[in-house]
């Protein structure tokens, strides 16, 4: 087994969708054994089109909410498939939004019958 290094994570030092998340937060959830259709459904997502990358991902984004300057509890996800322990997971990535993209009530119908995790960041704004 090897020991992790610095150099293993030099890449968070270049990265914008990185220090994008870090100022704006986000919310990054694994899904086993559901579809990132069902997961988005569950979800009660609106579709707002397909986009490829995380770069777009915060172009929709920043096209979608930032001329209002107003955020309710609307925010942009990306679900795709990822492969990991126990077969393929769906990995839902919400940026911008606070760290509050991912509700209790759709973790725990996503999380019925098998597993889910979510990890998030509020930007480091105060919680109130």
């Amino acid at each position: 087994m090897t020991s992790v290094t610095a150099h293993d994570y030099a890449w968070i030092r270049s990265s914008p969708l990185f220090r994008y998340a870090l100022e704006t937060g986000y919310t990054l959830t694994l899904v086993r054994g559901v579809a990132p259709r069902e997961v988005l459904r569950v979800m009660e997502a609106e579709p707002q089109g397909t986009c490829t990358g995380a770069d777009a991902l915060i172009g929709r984004q920043d096209e979608l909410l930032g001329p209002t300057d107003y955020w309710d509890e609307s925010f942009i996800a990306g679900a795709f498939t990822v492969p990991g322990e126990g077969g393929d997971w769906t990995l839902v990535l919400h940026v911008g939004d606070g760290g509050m993209g991912m509700q209790p009530r759709f973790l725990e119908a996503l999380s019925a019958g098998g597993r889910a995790a979510v990890h998030s960041s509020n930007g480091g704004k105060p919680i109130l």
